[in-house]
């Protein structure tokens, strides 16, 4: 599957968790204000769908994807509904080839050297590696990616990743951007601060030239 033209435009991912529609538009407000017009909306309670739905609406310049997908239907529903991605948190082979017949982005997760050598045969050089934190971080990463250092993979480190880390994960050529909820942590919008999103937005595009 092509990668998309915009991968790698920017350093973090944003990943919102359980938001209402209205903080969903707020937070899209924030991050597109900070220059970050990039979000990813996981599926992880009843009211995702109509959050993601809303900001499609009232954002339509925004890259906006879909995270937590389970199964093929929902890559129907991703695809249909005109959103420009979508992350899982492991991989199905069900979900890989939908996805790859609906030619819709798709950042598959995986974590093991086992489930990475998968990937790579089904075609997959975009994955997500997650939950990176707990295992190792940076160093796990480079373990893990040291064999396949010849493919042309171009992954997604989420899970643990504070603003801190960033750099060292951009710092591999072959990281394309890393997920991170800090810019919209669940602290800030529940103090409403999307004041402060719109600055950690700001900071995080400059973290791929700060790397160590």
């Amino acid at each position: 599957m092509k990668p998309p033209n915009w991968l790698g435009k920017y350093p973090v991912l944003p990943i919102i968790n359980q938001v209402t529609p209205d903080e969903a538009l707020l937070i899209a407000e924030a991050l597109t204000v900070g220059g970050v017009k990039i979000m990813e909306i996981t599926l992880r309670t009843d009211k995702a769908k109509d959050s993601l739905l809303a900001v499609r609406k009232h954002f339509p310049e925004l890259v906006l994807g879909a995270g937590s997908v389970m199964n093929p239907e929902q890559m129907n529903w991703i695809k249909g509904e005109g959103f420009n991605f979508a992350v899982s948190p492991g991989w199905s082979d069900l979900c890989w080839q939908k996805a790859t017949s609906l030619e819709l982005p798709f950042f598959p997760g995986i974590l093991t050297p086992t489930e990475l050598m998968h990937a790579l045969n089904s075609g997959c050089l975009n994955p997500k590696i997650f939950p990176i934190a707990p295992v190792g971080g940076v160093q796990y990463l480079k373990s893990l990616l040291a064999p396949f250092r010849k493919y042309s993979i171009k992954c997604l480190p989420t899970g643990g990743i504070g603003r801190n880390m960033v750099p060292n994960y951009l710092s591999d050529p072959h990281v394309s951007m890393v997920g991170g909820s800090w810019i919209t942590s669940e602290d800030l919008v529940s103090k409403k601060d999307f004041a402060g999103i719109t600055e950690l937005a700001k900071s995080s595009l400059f973290l791929a030239n700060n790397k160590e």
